[in-house]
């Protein structure tokens, strides 16, 4: 049996749309995975996997999830611009999303599910995985400290931001840890549409590393695929199937102030998931 690997990408709030696809392919596909990788805010679906929670609660955890219940502006902060810290904080998203959502510290540190969640380590200057054992409140905080929007987090001395400009999924390491097959779900725009702006500008950029990332990833497991057809050995030693749903969700990364939509997109992903499912033969109806 192939060892399979669950790829959270990051994508701000658009990765919404993911919990709809865990619904299916946890729950109704019945698809096991032997590890999970989660990079920014995805690290927050992947918290609840780890914790051992079901695609249908998963989902329904997205699906109730309310922007303007999470929203904290910085106000301190923003009285010493330009050099502001953040312009927003974590403070009520660990009250009303964190807690709402039944996240629990022990059971998450305790678990015996394979799971990286990757965080950049500013002090050190790398990402850096961080197993199951090592989690906390703080450090998923970390994990989704968008750089300008939320401050740096600041654990045993070293400073941690969010990952994704190094990268929106983390393929290598689930390569190195085994894994066979890579089920990924990516909601990065691909659309390649440039908006003007510090908003959009900025989100350009997030675009850009995101997605460079990936293809030069995939180009790298082609190759290596390529070499194992041919010679019997390429760079992972394997083949190595990449299954990859993405989609373009019309949600912003970071700036939505309706309830509704969400519920929307985690709903759109459990269609798209059926579908994709449909096609490959995992479910029959």
């Amino acid at each position: 049996m192939p060892r399979r690997a669950l790829i959270l990408a990051g994508g701000g709030l658009k990765i919404a749309y993911q919990a709809g696809v865990l619904q299916v392919w946890l729950d109704e596909a019945g698809i096991d995975f032997e590890q999970a990788d989660g990079t920014s805010a995805a690290c927050f679906t992947l918290a609840m996997w780890t914790q051992g929670m079901s695609g249908q609660r998963i989902a329904d955890n997205w699906r109730a999830f309310d922007p303007l219940k999470a929203i904290d502006v910085n106000w301190p902060a923003l009285l010493k611009l330009p050099v502001a810290e953040s312009l927003l904080t974590y403070r009520r998203i660990r009250r009303n999303v964190f807690a709402r959502w039944g996240l629990d510290w022990d059971a998450i540190r305790a678990s015996d599910r394979e799971a990286a969640f990757n965080v950049y380590d500013f002090t050190e200057q790398r990402a850096v995985v961080v197993p199951p054992s090592g989690m906390s409140e703080r450090m998923l905080e970390a994990a989704g400290a968008l750089p300008i929007f939320f401050p740096p987090v600041e654990i045993d001395g070293h400073v941690y931001v969010d990952a994704v400009q190094a990268g929106a999924a983390n393929l290598e390491h689930a390569i190195a840890r085994g894994a066979d097959e890579l089920w990924i779900v990516w909601t990065t725009s691909t659309a390649g549409r440039w908006r003007n702006g510090p908003l959009g500008e900025y989100f350009g950029v997030f675009e850009l590393a995101a997605n460079s990332r990936l293809r030069a990833d995939l180009d790298r497991i082609e190759r290596s695929n390529a070499a194992v057809a041919r010679v019997g050995s390429g760079a992972y030693g394997r083949h190595v199937e990449v299954r990859m749903l993405q989609a373009e969700v019309p949600l912003h990364y970071l700036f939505n102030f309706r309830a509704r939509t969400f519920r929307e997109q985690v709903d759109a992903g459990v269609r798209d998931a059926r579908e994709w499912c449909r096609e490959r033969g995992l479910l029959s109806r």
